[in-house]
This record gives C-alpha cells, structure tokens and sequence, in this order.
C-alpha cells in the first residue's frame, strides 16, 4: 500500500497551494496547454539559474520534510507503531532514498520549466525576479503557499466533517463506522 500511497501523496503535494472558498467552487475547464518547448542545452542552463534563483532546491527540501512528515504516519498506521519507532523507520529505512533522490527533482523541475518557457521568457522571468517585486515574490512566497494550504486543510476538514455528518447513516449502511 505504501509504494502507491508514496507518488500520489508527492503528486498531492507538488501541486502548490490550494485556493480556500467557502463553498465549494465548480471544477473549470482545463487550461489550454501549451505545446512543449524543445528542450536545448542554452533553456535548461536558463531554467537551472532561474530555479536556483527562486529557490527550487529549498522548495524540494521542504517537500521531501512534508512527505517524511505523511511516511511517518503512514507507518504509524500500516504498522500499528508508535510515532518515536514509526519515526526512527522512516528516518534509517526511507529517508535516505529521498535524500539520495533530490537532485533528480530538481532537475526534473529544471527540465519542467524548460519545456514550458522558450529560452527568452526565462530570461524574462529571471529579469523580474530581480526586481524589488520579484524579489519580493521569492521572499514570501513560501508564507503564501504555506497559508494557501493551510486554509485549504482547513477547509477540507470542515467539509469532510459536515459531509460525514450529514451521510452518516449511509455511510454506516455500507459499513463504515464513525
């Protein structure tokens, strides 16, 4: 169960922040994807500087914490252990894999900008990056997203909540208890 729950909850994880409504907006259509920028040599040396320059590395830090955070829980449960030993199995056992595996994030980030940003729009993007307001962006960028999903596990939680309330009966019929 593990090895399926790992990739979904990075996949959850990696999307961002998450908008907080207080009712529950319709789903809208997919964006228009662009098509893909072939990948050169000169747009993945720009897409490399302009990671490191918002911080992409930091960013992969901090989701592989986020995920230990989820593995230990994970392991508390498909274990039935405490948090302290589920802790010591995540840290000896799966950590170091992660830990191993970050650079190929990162590149695999680098490589995601390349493909969607030409050579010139990188250069752009690194120009305001430098401005007092990209400069900006980069600095709280991390305490927007960190709230935007914080406001979006709390609105999930109120929502979950109301709806297990609310199909409680039902949801005991089909044998689950709450």
């Amino acid at each position: 169960m593990m090895r399926r729950t790992i990739p979904a909850l990075a996949a959850f994880l990696a999307v961002g922040t998450v908008a907080h409504a207080q009712t529950p907006a319709p789903t809208p259509a997919p964006a228009p994807v662009a098509p893909a920028v072939p990948v050169t040599e000169e747009g993945r040396k720009e897409a490399a500087a302009l990671t490191e320059m918002i911080g992409v590395n930091k960013q992969s830090q901090q989701l592989i914490a986020i995920m230990r955070g989820q593995m230990i829980q994970l392991v508390m449960r498909a274990g039935n252990k405490p948090q302290d030993e589920a802790t010591k199995i995540v840290d000896e056992v799966l950590m170091p894999d992660f830990m191993a595996q970050q650079n190929d994030l990162t590149n695999q980030i680098i490589d995601v900008w390349a493909t969607n940003f030409t050579v010139d729009d990188l250069k752009g993007l690194r120009a305001f990056y430098n401005t007092p307001l990209g400069q900006k962006l980069i600095a709280t960028l991390p305490a927007v997203t960190q709230q935007g999903m914080n406001a979006g596990q709390t609105w999930g939680q109120r929502i979950y909540q109301a709806s297990i309330q609310k199909h409680k009966s039902e949801l005991e019929a089909r044998g689950l208890k709450f």
